[in-house]
């Protein structure tokens, strides 16, 4: 799947936004590509917006005709880096933006919005790499109409990411230890209070008989739980680490 095959061209949304081709990072790409990039491919299922619908979202405050010149300015560079790098997502006619994207593309938030969209299914590891982080995370603030859009789809793609990640740890998947400890570092990074997360690497640590580590694990959760939360880890996760340092007492 498009998870696993080689392309020409490389687009990341998801954390840090990057265009690659052939591998190569390409310098200088405009703002407006990542951001309408990102704002056609969850427009679904249609993947199409009215020139005037973006043109406001993006400059809400500009004067008249502002904005939709300086929507067609954007769309020029879009146009160029496309046409210079031999590769088509965003086409644009005179009264609309659409997605189109070509065959030789990979893009992890199209990969994601298939996988909300129940188009695809993408396992647990698939999604830990998938999801580097939150859409245009490294971008600049734009327009608070865009950024209101931005955080609600910010929320609903980290509950995707998290509840997909999760399935790697349930304790009859049908994954290896090692894959079950993948899912459970990256389930940590995106949700620190996981302690089913935190339960699966003590016990991969306490395997190898990582004691030290097992206590630093269970350490480290404590702590957030009583800095944040105000709470100490739950009866069933002290249990455990009970359990997994008795060797050692």
């Amino acid at each position: 799947m498009g998870t696993q095959a080689p392309h020409h061209v490389t687009i990341k949304l998801l954390g840090t936004c990057c265009l690659l081709v052939d591998g190569d990072l390409v310098r200088g790409v405009p703002a407006s590509f990542f951001r309408l990039a990102a704002y056609l491919i969850l427009s679904t299922p249609e993947q199409v917006q009215p020139r005037s619908r973006l043109a406001a979202l993006l400059w809400p405050n500009a004067e008249d005709g502002k904005a939709a010149a300086n929507l067609r300015q954007s769309v020029a560079r879009i146009r160029h880096i496309q046409e210079e790098h031999g590769f088509r997502l965003i086409q644009a006619n005179i009264s609309t933006l659409h997605l189109a994207p070509g065959a030789d593309i990979y893009c992890d938030l199209i990969e994601m919005a298939r996988h909300m969209a129940g188009e695809i299914r993408l396992t647990p590891l698939q999604l830990c790499k998938i999801y580097g982080g939150e859409l245009l995370a490294d971008q600049d603030t734009s327009s608070e109409e865009f950024e209101d859009w931005l955080s609600s789809r910010r929320d609903e793609l980290l509950t995707q990411a998290v509840d997909g990640i999760a399935d790697g740890i349930r304790p009859d998947i049908d994954l290896t230890q090692a894959e079950r400890s993948t899912c459970a570092r990256r389930l940590l990074e995106l949700d620190p209070y996981r302690e089913d997360a935190l339960c699966v690497l003590m016990e991969e640590a306490a395997e190898r008989r990582h004691y030290v580590r097992v206590s630093e694990l269970y350490a480290s959760m404590r702590s957030v739980l009583a800095d944040d939360l105000g709470v100490e880890p739950s009866p069933e996760t002290r249990a455990l680490y009970n359990s997994l340092m008795e060797p050692v007492r």
